[in-house]
């Protein structure tokens, strides 16, 4: 590369600059996802082995959870928490998680 040449640039999809992070770093930078899955796998694992009830619980309490580190942590602390803007994120999830919550409570106990 010439001197006077700019130096390149990579892009992403929507146009911004590709971070030059190491992977390990970029891993790191997405503990509130790492988070929020592992407790959706908690939430599975009881829902699959103990109680659908509880589980189900879980799993609504997980994407709430979300919902709230997505509320309280800045985009770019947030990482593949943020999708879209942060009311359609909130509106999504918070809605998810009540709506699975709520059917989990009012769901007939087996007999």
């Amino acid at each position: 590369m010439a001197a006077d040449e700019p130096p390149v640039v990579r892009l992403d999809g929507e146009g911004n600059p590709i971070d030059d992070q190491p992977l390990i770093e970029r891993t790191i930078d997405q503990w509130p996802l790492a988070l929020v899955l592992l407790a959706l796998a908690l939430g599975v694992i009881v829902l699959s082995f103990y109680d659908f009830r509880v589980g189900s619980v879980m799993l609504g309490a997980a994407v709430i959870f979300g919902a709230a580190l997505r509320m309280v942590l800045p985009r770019d602390r947030a990482g593949l928490l943020a999708i879209r803007s942060r009311p359609i994120d909130l509106v999504t999830m918070y809605g998810l998680g009540i709506a699975l919550t709520t059917v989990a409570v009012l769901v007939p106990p087996a007999r």
